[in-house]
């Protein structure tokens, strides 16, 4: 009789933490996930896509700059990333009326594709938008308006890639029901797989123009790491063989592209040669700390994705320059001249080349604390357990359930109320500052998105560990 009392009491000890879950809480977190998705949809949404960021009575908007009404912005925080936040409550949730939130995004984005499969930065519905850019859906018209406007898609800023990422996880959500949207797809990663030099790099924009930066391959703002990304995703998805080989050719771009020592680094753009580029009057040909960080995580990422240890063949040498090349305030500098490895800047009045870093523009970081050797880490321990053996780590981690599930939900609570505090009587999120001014109150939608990722976390992680 005793045993069997302390068992009831351990049974009780284990499922205790179930208990303590504030299950009102979690409740207000979803409601407040269908509060802030039916204001967005209903009031902000234009043809089911968003700007970046809206006054707070929505009678103006932006994206990287003013945009008309008639307009959707596609560059993050734009409508994908939007669709994305809306993606995220539907799996913690189950709710279809979040799935049917992201499908509006999408067939937004379908609506803006452009012709040659990619995207631009901005979407117009307008009559006028619909001469302006040459939109997929008018392929084929007759009238001569509709098939003559600007048809470069965008790599820069993860405009096409982010929009393709977006209708893919909704066709895979819809089971690749919704024939429109997936194929939309389809040519999305078309337009990526055409837009790829047989050297494995991307330019920034596609078709090329033949002349200036944009034909370069471009590591500046993740550019390649986005189309690699996009490709990888769209292996797993769909299966085609053609995806998996543009990965692997962008790793040997980057094997092949990387600068020889004592500057075994990476340039930000490459000419048709594999030779560093000039790009803006700002962006020399260098060894650059500012892009080279993230090639150097591509090529894990890579490695891990082909099973290849070939492709962290450059990192030590990277390391080694990162190491070498510290300022002595702790930073790196974007810029080291080639052969010298001294940092370069430029002055902010002329923009004249210089090796001064007192007065260099305010718009673009000179310095960054660009390296971390957190990189330098995972490689070593890749190379200590080896490349199969670390694959076997990453697809053995899961998500938490149960137990663990329901302390880590516990432990956000108190940042799910803030979150909750904070909403408007609609439901959203406003912040200061932005293009009104900095006391002016906006809807900015990279806040809206963070918070409705913190409350649909906590939801997925109270709901899993109640499973």
């Amino acid at each position: 009789m005793r045993r069997a009392i302390v068992m009831v009491a351990l049974a009780a000890l284990m499922v205790s933490p179930a208990c303590a879950l504030d299950e009102a809480l979690v409740q207000q977190a979803e409601d407040a996930l269908r509060q802030a998705t039916q204001y967005l949809t209903e009031n902000a949404a234009i043809h089911g896509g968003y700007a970046g960021s809206y006054l707070a009575d929505l009678s103006d908007q932006w994206g990287e700059g003013h945009i008309t009404g008639t307009m959707n912005w596609v560059q993050p925080p734009g409508s994908p990333s939007t669709g994305f936040a809306f993606l995220t409550a539907y799996d913690a949730t189950g709710d279809d009326y979040f799935l049917q939130a992201a499908k509006q995004v999408a067939d937004s984005l379908v609506w803006g594709q452009l012709a040659v499969g990619g995207w631009d930065y901005n979407i117009d519905f307008s009559p006028e938008g619909e001469q302006r850019w040459f939109y997929r859906h008018n392929v084929g018209a007759d009238d001569e308006a509709l098939t003559s406007g600007r048809n470069v898609g965008t790599m820069d800023d993860n405009v096409t890639q982010h929009c393709t990422r977006l209708l893919m996880a909704v066709d895979m959500a819809l089971d690749q029901q919704d024939q429109t949207i997936h194929e939309a797809a389809m040519a999305a990663l078309e337009f990526i797989l055409e837009a790829q030099y047989d050297t494995g790099g991307w330019p920034q924009r596609y078709p090329l123009s033949g002349r200036g930066y944009s034909d370069f391959v471009t590591l500046n703002d993740n550019t390649l790491r986005d189309c690699a990304d996009v490709m990888a995703i769209a292996w797993h998805n769909y299966g085609d063989q053609r995806y998996f080989d543009a990965v692997v050719r962008c790793g040997e771009f980057l094997v092949n592209a990387q600068l020889p020592e004592p500057q075994a680094t990476w340039a930000q753009q490459y000419d048709q040669d594999l030779k560093p580029g000039w790009a803006r009057r700002f962006e020399p040909p260098a060894a650059c700390g500012g892009e080279s960080v993230g090639a150097m995580r591509l090529l894990i990422d890579i490695a891990v994705f082909t099973g290849d240890e070939r492709f962290l063949a450059p990192l030590p040498g990277a390391i080694d320059w990162f190491r070498r090349s510290q300022l002595p305030n702790g930073r790196w500098a974007r810029f080291y001249e080639l052969k010298t490895n001294r940092p370069l800047y430029f002055y902010a009045e002329t923009y004249r080349l210089t090796y001064d870093p007192s007065n260099p523009p305010t718009h673009y970081s000179f310095e960054s604390g660009y390296f971390n050797e957190r990189i330098a880490e995972q490689y070593e321990h890749i190379m200590d357990v080896g490349l199969a053996a670390y694959i076997e780590e990453r697809e053995a981690s899961t998500p938490p359930t149960g137990a663990d599930a329901i302390a880590r939900a516990e432990g956000m609570e108190d940042t799910v109320r803030e979150v909750l505090a904070a909403r408007t009587e609609n439901g959203v999120w406003l912040r200061k500052g932005g293009y009104g001014g900095a006391d002016v109150l906006h809807l900015d939608m990279r806040t809206v998105q963070s918070r409705m990722r913190t409350l649909s976390q906590y939801v997925r992680l109270a709901r899993s560990g109640g499973q």
